[in-house]
């Protein structure tokens, strides 16, 4: 029995070459639309044509860098330009890109190889639309990329090898992103954040001695169909950070990375009917979308975009570093001068490691543009991927040596059972005894296979738990510190509140003693205003006091002148009517003095009847006499009466001054007080003053009574008088019958004539004096009065506008002693609202201080359980790898 050896293929990396067609922005520019590469499939040769004058020409070069033109040598190339190639040959499409280079890839996949194939090139350059297609959302159809491809590929090569019923593979497709130099796993379970927005998963990466490179905390999904995989990759499409630039509409700001695990599973049956299970081949398949390479001053990024694109410049530079290093260890070997690659520089080298010069079967994918605007960056991208060529990676078949024993002695029995067909009968036994052999044999590598699986898959769990363990050890631990932090903060916050309770204190002292400075100022204010303003009405009081008393004498004043005034303009309409009467007797004086003179004859018989006639003259003046003075009575009864009346109006005046006084003085009580007994007593008073206007009213209706009557008096005197004037009259008109008959009159009567026209000229000049003086007067009463009247109108407008002053103070003294009511009230509310808060924070406190204690107390008895569950889970561990060992030397 030969011994099993490992199967090992040493392979360079395979590079192909994808020339992309022209763009909308470079077929419109002139220097754009010039195309500098060419291509010859069949060879797989790709040449760059330096086109000079071009503001993207590369700078000074020496050497063969100045040639004109420059070929390199690739495995593939994929001319895509719609025109054919240099030799004529019709463009690659999706599905000549995944015969060439997809195909392979899925039949190193189930021969149990590690396998890559990864994406380079700048941005814009058609990396994800050769890995994905056309359409990141449909990763199905005519334009579906290599990915997608691949996946249909490795469910049909699946499904013909389970239906042979000797094996079946698992699928479990993974999808990590490498954004900022963290690996983001797309797959994962996102939460909300803090701010709204979805929490990133990230996974570490870590390497083991035997399986390489691996992601921590990777999720993994096992999956049935190309469906699946779609809708997974459409789900980690969607959390891809992507953003659009000047180059590209689409932009990739991070490396995508689609890991595809294949286990075999295979199946034995015994000579019993048992079946029996053991793992078989198992490989890994990366395919790597690189972000595209850019400059900034082309794609005119900015902030957050800026950062990415150096950080994915940053890690580019590294796999270019890398590349390089690898490239001079394979064709120089111990002359390099490098001795280990910078794969720890960058998260995506480090992932990559094994498919760079690893285990690993790698193809690369450099996709160029043929616009002359991209001659620097196609150049380069050429040149890296042509120094990826030198790479050598030594693929290894991913198998456990007992299943590959199984697996080849399978084959020997199935050689010995073919050759077994029509052969000699003694060579058959023997082989029959060989083959039964080796079916025992096998059988028992597969009882042992199966027994290690399941110590394997054991341990696994072992491990799982005690990464389980460990890890909800660390949460533990992580939320112990949390709640020691909590605590922490807890009796920092009492602090605060204490502190800040003191504060609440002082403030609320503070705003106390504020208060009360503020209420005596305020009272302070109030009582001198209050003051001032008693003042000023006692004074407005006097004032208009005074201010009455004047009016009022100048009332007396002026109605004892016009009294005055009425009198004289009586005797002067007496004296003006003895005038006209003494005028018409001089009329007929005049007349009838031809006639005495023809009448002196008669003198002696008219002497006796002057006798009788003067008799009764005496007799009228007496009766006349008596007349004058019933009415001078009269005028003092009716003068009398008038004085009463203003005695009266002054006593009511002054009775209404009194009770306006008691009314103020009352009111300022009930306000200054709020006394409900002084707002009955203001009540009363206010009765009291409607019973003595009642009263004054009735005293003013008797007293205008008693001025009817004086005034009808008055006009019975005038009647008399008026009787006695015209029985004078009819006196003189009789007198007058009679003087003619008197002759001796005639002497006499010329000289009273003489002395009555003298008279009458002395009356009327007297008359016209006293007229004048009267109208005079009289204008200066009318102006007194007039002025009297303003000064009075002044005065009750002042004593409106002091009442109302008053009113206003009054209001604003009320709404300021509300105010500081309210204010006291509302700070009386914030002390207890500040009590009740300090209970509750203090209660608070406690409980929290309770809880946390609690808490504290469970996660040091969690904390000592863990320990122990610790310390019993690595003694089972080396326990563990004490019988594999065993086993293993067994």
């Amino acid at each position: 029995m030969h011994p099993s050896t490992v199967r090992r293929e040493a392979e360079r990396v395979k590079v192909s070459v994808r020339v992309r067609p022209l763009n909308d922005r470079e077929n419109n520019t002139a220097e754009g639309a010039k195309v500098t590469v060419a291509a010859k499939q069949a060879a797989a040769v790709v040449t760059v044509k330096f086109m000079g004058g071009t503001s993207n020409s590369c700078p000074a070069e020496s050497g063969a860098a100045r040639r004109v033109t420059q070929d390199f040598q690739f495995d593939h190339v994929f001319w895509s330009l719609e025109t054919p190639d240099a030799c004529g040959a019709t463009p690659a499409t999706q599905a000549d890109v995944f015969r060439t280079i997809g195909y392979p890839l899925v039949q190193h996949a189930f021969d149990g190889f590690n396998s890559c194939l990864f994406a380079y090139g700048q941005t814009g350059s058609g990396k994800t639309y050769t890995m994905m297609g056309a359409d990141v959302s449909a990763l199905s159809g005519e334009g579906s990329g290599v990915t997608p491809r691949i996946c249909l590929e490795i469910f049909a090569r699946k499904a013909s090898v389970e239906a042979q019923g000797h094996s079946r593979w698992i699928v479990e497709p993974g999808y990590v992103e490498v954004y900022n130099e963290r690996v983001s796993d797309l797959l994962g379970k996102r939460k909300k954040g803090a701010k709204g927005g979805i929490e990133e998963v990230y996974v570490d990466v870590r390497e083991h001695p035997s399986r390489g490179v691996f992601l921590e905390g990777q999720r993994l999904v096992e999956v049935g169909s190309l469906d699946d995989v779609v809708r997974l990759i459409e789900a980690g499409n969607s959390v891809r950070h992507t953003a659009s630039t000047k180059m590209n509409d689409r932009s990739s700001r991070s490396h995508a990375i689609i890991m595809l695990l294949l286990r075999e599973e295979r199946t034995m049956t015994t000579k019993g009917g048992e079946t029996i299970r053991t793992a078989g081949k198992s490989s890994r398949m990366n395919l790597v979308d690189l972000a595209g390479s850019e400059r900034v001053a082309q794609s005119q990024v900015e902030g957050q975009q800026f950062k990415e694109a150096t950080h994915i410049n940053l890690s580019l530079t590294t796999l270019g570093r890398v590349i390089d290093v690898l490239a001079d260890m394979a064709t120089k070997g111990a002359k390099t001068q490098y001795s280990v690659p910078p794969f720890r520089d960058s998260k995506l080298t480090f992932i990559l490691k094994d498919s760079l010069g690893g285990n690993s079967k790698t193809f690369m994918v450099a996709t160029v543009s043929p616009s002359a605007l991209n001659y620097e960056e196609t150049l380069s991208t050429l040149r890296y991927a042509s120094r990826a060529r030198d790479i050598v990676n030594v693929a290894q078949v991913n198998e456990d040596p007992r299943a590959r024993r199984i697996r080849e002695l399978e084959e020997q029995m199935e050689d010995m059972r073919q050759a077994m067909a029509g052969g000699d009968p003694a060579y058959v036994s023997e082989l029959k005894k060989k083959l039964a052999l080796l079916e025992s044999e096998a059988q028992k590598c597969a009882a042992d296979l199966q027994a290690l699986e399941r110590e394997r898959e054991h341990n696994q769990v072992q491990e799982r738990l005690l990464r389980a363990t460990e890890a909800e050890k660390s949460e533990l631990e992580s939320r112990a510190a949390a709640l020691q932090e909590e605590m922490t903060a807890t009796r920092q916050q009492a602090d605060k509140m204490q502190a800040l309770n003191l504060r609440l204190k002082e403030e609320q002292a503070r705003k106390e003693r504020e208060l009360l400075k503020e209420m005596a100022k305020k009272d302070a204010a109030l009582s001198k205003v209050r003051r001032r303003k008693d003042a000023e009405i006692a004074s407005e009081r006097e004032k208009l006091e005074s201010t009455v008393a004047q009016l009022e004498r100048e009332q007396r004043e002026r109605e004892v002148a016009l009294d005055a005034l009425q009198t004289h303009q009586r005797k002067l309409q007496e004296a003006l009517e003895s005038s006209e009467r003494t005028a018409a007797e001089r009329d007929q004086l005049l007349q009838q003095l031809t006639e005495l003179q023809s009448e002196r004859a008669q003198l002696s018989q008219v002497v006796s009847d002057r006798e009788r006639l003067t008799r009764d003259l005496q007799r009228i003046q007496s009766e006349y006499g008596e007349t004058e003075l019933a009415r001078d009575a009269a005028l003092c009864a009716a003068q009398e009466m008038e004085a009463r009346y203003h005695a009266a109006v002054f006593h009511l005046q002054t009775l209404l001054e009194l009770a306006t006084e008691w009314e103020d003085a009352l009111r300022e009580r009930a306000l200054a007080e709020r006394d409900e007994a002084a707002a009955a007593e203001l009540d009363a008073a206010a009765s009291t003053s409607e019973n003595a206007r009642e009263s004054t009213s009735k005293l003013l209706t008797s007293v205008e009574q008693q001025l009817r009557d004086s005034e009808t008096r008055a006009a019975e005197l005038k009647a008399e008088l008026e009787a006695t004037a015209a029985a004078k009259t009819s006196v003189e008109q009789e007198r007058e019958k009679t003087r003619t008959a008197l002759e001796g009159r005639a002497a006499e009567l010329a000289r009273k004539l003489e002395a009555t026209a003298s008279a009458k000229n002395l009356v009327e000049q007297d008359r016209e004096r006293t007229r004048a003086t009267l109208e005079e007067r009289l204008r200066i009463a009318e102006v007194r009065a007039a002025e009297l009247a303003g000064v009075l109108e002044a005065t009750a407008a002042a004593k409106t506008a002091v009442e109302q002053e008053r009113e206003r103070t009054r209001a604003a003294l009320e709404q300021q002693l509300r105010e500081s009511e309210a204010r006291a009230a509302e700070l009386a509310a914030q002390l207890e609202a500040a009590a009740a808060a300090k209970t509750s924070v203090e209660q608070e406190r406690e409980n929290t201080r309770a809880t946390l204690e609690e808490r504290l107390r469970l996660a040091e008895v969690r904390a000592a359980e863990l320990a122990a569950r610790l310390k019993s889970t690595a003694a089972v561990k080396s326990a563990m790898e004490q019988d594999r060992e065993n086993t293993r030397a067994t």
